[in-house]
This record gives structure tokens, C-alpha cells and sequence, in this order.
């Protein structure tokens, strides 16, 4: 298992966060460019100005936000598995945990985000579907998503880009 006790996992964007990432940056810099644009083309206009500014009030902190918040690294331990983030990590101890399954591929269709974040920089937050009912999310794509069941009612859904050390920590 390594001289750390544990195995760090990297988040791996999957395309479809890749795209809804740089399209808002792209966005971001675009609105951005044409309010420059405007300002320094109308010498008596204040309004492209204000709206500079307060378009960017806007999306630096939210920005700053989804990075902050979103899965960085998986660290899979003996006795904790660690969803690594810039802000707040999440931290699943091995006795809170009273099952982990991995999930169909297709096992995210219909899921209804009810708060959190659908795409930039990953996948995360509060979801619902049917079958798994109220869950946490913290994935970067929708594949090799293990969902853990805590003793507390918690449902936690994360993705593993190699699912060989999920299911080693299982197998425990």
C-alpha cells in the first residue's frame, strides 16, 4: 500500500467537464474582452464600465467557489477514505461506512441536482434519484462511481478513476 498507508487517486476531468469548464471560462473572457472593448470605444458612456465590474463581482468569487470546492484527489485508506478538496475535504471513516457498491454505468441518468454544482470543474453536491434517493456527489465524470451507504442514513456517490484500488479498500 505504499509507505503513506494510502493511495492517492487524481479526479480526472471527463470530457463533458473539460467542455462546461472552458466554455465558461471562454465566456468569462469573451463578455469580459467586448465590455473592454466598449469601454475604451465610447469616451462619454460609464455603462459598460459598471457592468465590468459587476459582471466580474459575479464570477470571480463564484470561480473561486466551484475551484475551491471541487474533488481535487481520492485518498483511499485502511481506515478513512478522504475526498480531497482546496477549501474542505470530505472524510469517510471505515467505521462510519456500512456498505460501498459500485454503480452501473448509467446509474446517474434522471439524477435531479438539488444543490451543488453540474459540471465546472466536476460534479458535486446534493443529488436525487429513485434508486439511491438523497446523496452527496463529489465525482469528475460518470464513470466508476461507488456509492457508500453510512450508518447515519448519508449516501456519498464518488467517482474513482481506478476502480482496482476502490475495490481493494472493499475487499478488506
Amino acid at each position: 500500500m505504499g509507505n503513506k498507508g494510502f493511495y492517492t487517486v487524481p479526479f480526472v476531468w471527463s470530457r463533458s467537464v473539460w467542455v462546461i469548464t472552458f466554455s465558461f471560462f471562454i465566456l468569462w473572457v469573451g463578455v469580459s474582452a467586448f465590455m473592454l472593448y466598449e469601454i475604451f470605444t465610447q469616451t462619454d458612456n460609464i455603462e459598460p464600465l459598471v457592468g465590468l465590474i459587476l459582471f466580474n463581482v459575479i464570477m470571480i468569487p463564484t470561480m473561486l467557489a466551484c475551484e475551491g470546492l471541487a474533488p481535487q484527489r481520492l485518498e483511499i485508506g485502511e481506515s478513512q477514505i478522504v475526498v480531497l478538496r482546496r477549501y474542505k475535504s470530505i472524510v469517510i471513516n471505515r467505521d462510519e461506512i456500512k456498505s460501498v457498491e459500485q454503480l452501473p454505468t448509467k446509474a446517474m441518468r434522471g439524477a435531479i441536482r438539488t444543490g451543488g454544482v453540474g459540471g465546472l470543474f466536476g460534479y458535486y453536491g446534493k443529488y436525487y434519484t429513485r434508486a439511491i434517493g438523497s446523496f452527496s456527489l463529489y465525482a469528475t465524470g460518470s464513470k466508476n462511481l461507488f456509492l457508500i451507504r453510512k450508518w447515519d442514513g448519508q449516501n456519498i456517490v464518488i467517482s474513482c478513476t481506478e476502480p482496482d484500488k476502490m475495490k481493494g479498500y472493499l475487499e478488506r
